[in-house]
C-alpha cells in the first residue's frame, strides 16, 4: 500500500531524472526527450496538452524544462508531484556539477584541461546561437518583429540597457503598435 501510494511519485521522479542525466546542452535540448517520455512511453499527458505546457514554461520565468517538469508533476500528483519531478530534473544536473567541481580543484593548473574549457566555452557559445537562431526563426514573424528584435538588440549592446527593460519596451511596443493598427481599421 505504502508504495502504490508513492508510485506516480517514484516515478516522475525517475522519469525526469533520466532526461536530466541523458540530455546535454540545456532546457531545450531536455524537450524532445520529456515529451517522448511524458507522451509517448508513460501517456500522462497528450500532445496537445505537452505543447501547452511547453509554451507555458516557455513564458514564464526560470529553466524551461524545470518548469515543464513541475506543470506535469503538478498536473499527476499536486505539489508533491511537483517537487518529485523538479528534484529529478535538478538533481543530475547539480551532482553533474559538485564532481566537475572536485576534479577542477585537482587539476586547476593543468594546462590540458585548460585547453578542453577553452573548446567547450567555444562549443557553448555555438549551441546559445543556435538557440537564438531557432528562436528567431520561430518568434520573427514579419517586420514589426524584426524592428522590435533590432532595437532590444541595441539597447542591450549598445546602450547597456537590461535585458528586462528591453523585453517589457518590446511588449509595450508590440501592444502600442496593435492599438494603433486596430484604431486605424476602426476608421476605415
Amino acid at each position: 500500500m505504502f508504495i502504490g501510494k508513492y508510485r506516480i511519485l517514484f516515478d516522475l521522479f525517475w522519469t525526469f531524472f533520466k532526461v536530466g542525466l541523458f540530455t546535454f546542452g540545456g532546457g531545450l535540448a531536455m524537450l524532445p526527450l520529456i515529451q517522448d517520455e511524458v507522451v509517448n512511453k508513460n501517456k500522462w499527458l497528450t500532445e496537445e496538452e505537452i505543447l501547452e505546457v511547453f509554451a507555458l514554461s516557455q513564458s514564464i520565468p526560470g529553466v524551461i524544462a524545470v518548469n515543464t517538469s513541475i506543470f506535469t508533476g503538478n498536473k499527476l500528483a499536486g505539489k508533491k508531484g511537483s517537487v518529485a519531478a523538479a528534484l529529478g530534473t535538478i538533481l543530475p544536473a547539480f551532482l553533474s556539477i559538485i564532481l566537475i567541481l572536485t576534479l577542477l580543484n585537482r587539476f586547476r593548473d593543468n594546462k590540458y584541461v585548460e585547453k578542453a574549457f577553452a573548446g567547450i566555452r567555444a562549443a557553448s557559445a555555438a549551441l546559445i546561437l543556435l538557440a537564438a537562431i531557432k528562436l528567431a526563426k520561430s518568434s520573427l514573424k514579419n517586420k514589426k518583429g524584426y524592428i522590435i528584435a533590432l532595437a532590444s538588440f541595441f539597447m542591450i549592446i549598445v546602450l547597456n540597457i537590461s535585458a528586462a527593460w528591453a523585453i517589457i519596451s518590446g511588449g509595450i511596443a508590440e501592444y502600442l503598435i496593435y492599438l494603433y493598427e486596430r484604431r486605424k481599421n476602426k476608421c476605415q
